[in-house]
């Protein structure tokens, strides 16, 4: 009696094993399918151009710091540009800031969106903490340093 026991304890085990262990290789395949999938989306031809597409064409900035300027408002119109730095000249002049350059730096909108350019300053341009060497494209919420003034992209 004791041996039929056991050769059935065996049968049921076997008869819920099997389907957990196929249930187990379809999930590494769909796991592997969109592996695949991820990849070819971010490396097939155009992707970029889906991505422009998508940007965030917002032409605000609102100033965070100094204090006495928080909550003002610089609007870029499209195709319009503007410099800034302790220059009179400058389309938003901040004289009363040490660590701007004459003309520091250039922000632009066009149909893609907002960029900004440092104008080989002396402190250099940030967006989001790293120093700027080209024109980059901003969206919204990425904040620009240049000098004292802090700014944040709004829309």
């Amino acid at each position: 009696m004791t041996v039929e026991f056991l050769v059935g304890a065996q049968t049921n085990y076997s008869a819920i094993v099997r389907p957990l262990q196929w249930f187990v290789v379809i999930l590494i395949f769909i796991f592997f399918l969109r592996v695949i999938r991820a990849v070819y989306v971010e490396t097939r031809p155009g992707g970029k151009k889906k991505e422009r597409q998508k940007a965030p064409k917002g032409g605000s900035l609102e100033i965070l710091e100094p204090v006495e300027l928080e909550g003002q408002r610089v609007e870029i119109e499209l195709h319009q540009s503007l410099t800034l730095g302790r220059s009179g000249s400058c389309d938003y002049p901040m004289p009363n800031d040490p660590y701007a350059s004459t003309i520091h730096a250039r922000v632009t909108r066009d149909d893609i969106g907002l960029f900004v350019e440092d104008l080989s300053s002396t402190n250099g341009t940030y967006v989001n903490a790293e120093r700027i060497v080209e024109p980059t494209r901003v969206g919204k919420g990425d904040i620009v340093q240049l000098g004292e003034l802090i700014m944040e992209v709004s829309k």
